[in-house]
């Protein structure tokens, strides 16, 4: 939602389009400031990055969320994690993961997801009959060791992880090449850093998966939303 280098018409303009536009039953939201009036009917989780920063990162849902998971292991300064589980059903939970990949102040996001990804590894591979769905703004990206000859071969392990741990990328699955979700002030390079990884044992039930690459969003992002549906 890019509140930080926003307008505040800009960030309203943010929200009716999430709302109007999209209209999701379930929101993975990074960069925000929740606007509390706009949430009365939603179950919100919202966690602040720093006093520095004065925004973070949200989970909001049309369904109740029936639990927050913590992490004894969890990381200081990684509060860009936040895993709900979400009742959609008497017999179906979703396990949502949003994650955002803070940039360290060395210049690295592979250094935030790879502690994310250590506090995760616990509750995936023991608990591997969860219906997952993870995604966000990773700020790390599958182009990177191509464009870059293998400079920083860590994006590539945050790839290796995920997929050891099951999870499939939706993106992947419907589209036959890297699909841009950034649009970056300083490249013309068409970025892909945000990602929606599902566990195998729903990946059937994806039906769709699309990347609103509009005019519009520009506006109010630097981000394209990436929207999946399931069926039930």
């Amino acid at each position: 939602m890019d509140f930080w280098k926003r307008s505040t018409q800009q960030r309203k303009s943010g929200w009716d389009y999430l709302w109007e536009a999209i209209n999701p039953d379930i929101a993975l939201l990074q960069e925000i400031v929740p606007a509390e009036e706009s949430f009365k009917d939603f179950s919100v989780l919202y966690h602040e990055l720093d006093k520095k920063r004065r925004w973070g990162t949200s989970v909001i849902s049309k369904h109740r969320i029936s639990k927050e998971i913590h992490f004894n292991n969890y990381y200081p300064g990684s509060s860009g994690l936040i895993v709900a589980e979400i009742e959609l059903s008497d017999s179906f939970t979703l396990t949502v993961v949003n994650i955002y990949g803070l940039i360290d102040p060395e210049g690295y996001a592979t250094t935030t997801m790879h502690h994310i990804l250590s506090d995760l590894t616990t509750m995936v591979h023991k608990n591997n009959k969860r219906n997952i769905i993870l995604g966000g703004d990773f700020n790390v990206s599958e182009q990177w060791d191509k464009k870059y000859k293998n400079r920083d071969p860590m994006h590539k392990l945050v790839f290796d992880r995920l997929e050891n741990f099951g999870l499939i990328n939706c993106t992947k699955k419907f589209f036959d090449a890297h699909v841009q979700t950034h649009s970056h002030s300083r490249s013309t390079f068409e970025w892909q850093n945000d990602y929606i990884f599902v566990s195998e044992k729903i990946i059937d039930k994806v039906t769709d998966c699309e990347i609103i690459n509009k005019s519009v969003v520009k506006d109010f992002s630097d981000h394209f939303p990436v929207v999946i549906e399931i069926e039930t």
